[in-house]
């Protein structure tokens, strides 16, 4: 019953989500999809899945105890701060501290936390500034 509820949710979410970005128009052409191709994608994506659970649901489902649910709960907070300060702090410090915080939560090593921190940061900084050409902040703090 659980996973017929969560695929009707999730459906709801992606006919919604779906229409929304449909929506989307752009004064200039700037690629052949438009800029409404990445969310529709993610919608059909995302109906398709709601799918499989509505037709195709667990015979048993098994609940997260209570520890999970409170950890699920404070990853899910670290990403709502993250968004708050990143413009603040710039995507390289707080991805290394979101980075770090959610590696530490799964149990990883401390230096393998804090190089998978750093490394990602700035090599995924590096990829979306450079090659992408999709400037992430730099943060308010260091003048950017």
């Amino acid at each position: 019953m659980t996973d017929r509820i969560t695929g009707t949710l999730l459906l709801l979410l992606a006919i919604a989500y779906g229409v929304a970005g449909s929506r989307f128009e752009s004064n200039f052409i700037s690629d052949p999809l438009g800029p409404n191709a990445f969310p529709v994608m993610l919608g059909s994506a995302l109906g398709l899945f709601s799918l499989y659970l509505l037709f195709r649901p667990d015979p048993e489902p098994k609940w997260p105890s209570v520890s999970s649910w409170r950890r699920q709960g404070v990853a899910l907070a670290a990403l709502i701060i993250y968004g708050f300060v990143l413009e603040f702090v710039g995507f390289i410090l707080s991805s290394i501290v979101l980075v770090g915080f959610l590696s530490q939560m799964l149990g990883a090593d401390r230096k393998y936390m804090i190089g998978t921190g750093i490394g990602a940061s700035i090599v995924l900084y590096f990829l979306f500034n450079n090659f992408l050409g999709l400037p992430l902040p730099a943060g308010e703090i260091f003048g950017g």
